[in-house]
């Protein structure tokens, strides 16, 4: 039987995001780590899916990279969102099939709602912080 994928460990929620993908509205949440409070200071984004891994996960390049910060792990869950340094971009997981991802992540939020939109869409997003 295969090894299955370790999920990284819980971390706080430091803002609310909402991910618009065509016509679908989704939830999540950006985690209070240093690189994760870059990405939110760069929202709101719209931004390219491209599709790194298919069948695993999507991917958006973003404006600028992110310092790096040495908190890298190949953990992953359904739904989270993981920065790449190299791209630097940010992958979406919408399977859990791996046991770990291709390349060294870090661990910056978790979309809430249905992520089996990505299945299919390749289209641009628009992410920005949820209004209260």
């Amino acid at each position: 039987m295969p090894a299955m994928n370790t999920p990284p460990p819980e971390e706080p929620a430091l803002t609310e995001i909402t991910i618009t993908a065509g016509e679908t509205v989704l939830e999540g949440v950006l985690f209070d780590n240093e690189t994760a409070r870059a990405v939110s200071a760069m929202l709101p984004l719209t931004v390219d899916l491209w599709h790194p891994a298919p069948g695993f996960a999507r991917a958006f390049d973003l404006p600028e990279q992110i310092p790096d910060t040495a908190e890298r792990t190949r953990n992953y869950e359904r739904g989270g969102l993981a920065y790449w340094y190299e791209g630097p971009s940010v992958a979406i997981f919408y399977s859990d099939h791996l046991e770990q991802t291709i390349v060294e992540v870090v661990t910056i939020g978790r979309i809430t709602s249905d992520i089996s939109v990505f299945e299919e869409y390749g289209g641009s997003i628009t992410i920005t912080e949820k209004e209260e």
